[in-house]
């Protein structure tokens, strides 16, 4: 049977995947909780779901679900990018937090009046004047930052350079586009336009993942300290870092 990408890791990584771990959950568990800084009520949320997001695409990867890990990067890097934002302009964290009621109304505006909640329907009325209205709640309503993802990335330092895999590259694995179609399938061999369900293995797609995950994840470690300092936490920090660099061959985008 064929080593899994996992299994090959393990293997050759054991010592630097449960470093990894221990820092998982001595950054994001054990009574983890969020500081008195404003902006923390939303960055500590979005660092503890990195966490979550790269334990999934441990998960995803370890059962040979390439794609679907690669998916869960770009919900990965958005936590961290937003995260970052927030740090550097802590004043927009009410900005973001108000967004709250305008995806709810993407989401009301399409239900039959008759089946909302009609408390559910009078506070999202009054907070977002177009659903009030009866007009079409569109992505304009959701631009709490009035920044793209990639501006915010690059104002961050060194994480738009992750912009193309994490973001670009996994969302052609959201949205059912070319690269979407053709990872799914694989023409069969018997006729000019017959194809058929692919049979390759998602390894190109998990090594993807898995690297991406590992740089994210210490992306917001790195964040987390700058808000509870620990000297346990900064060694295994340090540890995981150097860890990264003997593994994948270049330093973490931090």
């Amino acid at each position: 049977m064929k080593e899994t990408i996992q299994e090959a890791i393990s293997a050759r990584y054991g010592a630097e995947l449960e470093r990894l771990r221990r820092l998982m959950d001595l950054s994001f568990a054990g009574g983890a909780a969020s500081t008195n800084e404003p902006e923390d009520r939303v960055v500590f949320p979005l660092l503890v779901s990195c966490r979550d997001l790269a334990e999934e695409i441990l998960f995803a990867v370890k059962d040979g679900f390439g794609r679907a890990a690669l998916r869960a990067t770009r919900t990965m890097y958005e936590c961290v990018v937003i995260a970052r934002h927030l740090n550097l302009h802590p004043e927009k964290t009410s900005d973001f937090l108000d967004i709250f009621h305008a995806e709810w109304a993407k989401v009301y505006q399409d239900i039959p009046e008759a089946r909302r909640g009609a408390t559910m329907d009078q506070s999202i009325a009054s907070h977002v004047p177009n659903y009030a209205q009866g007009k079409r709640v569109g992505m304009k309503e959701l631009d709490w930052s009035g920044a793209r993802v990639h501006d915010m990335a690059k104002e961050a330092g060194q994480l738009a350079d992750l912009h193309s895999l994490a973001y670009t590259l996994a969302s052609a694995y959201v949205h059912p586009g070319a690269v979407f179609y053709f990872s799914h399938l694989s023409f069969s061999g018997q006729g000019e336009n017959l194809i058929k369900i692919s049979e390759k293995d998602q390894d190109v797609e998990s090594r993807y993942a898995i690297r991406i995950a590992h740089d994210l994840f210490l992306n917001a470690v790195d964040l987390r300290l700058k808000y509870a300092p620990s000297s346990a936490l900064q060694d295994l920090f340090s540890e995981s870092t150097s860890d990264f660099l003997r593994v994948w061959g270049y330093p973490p985008h931090i």
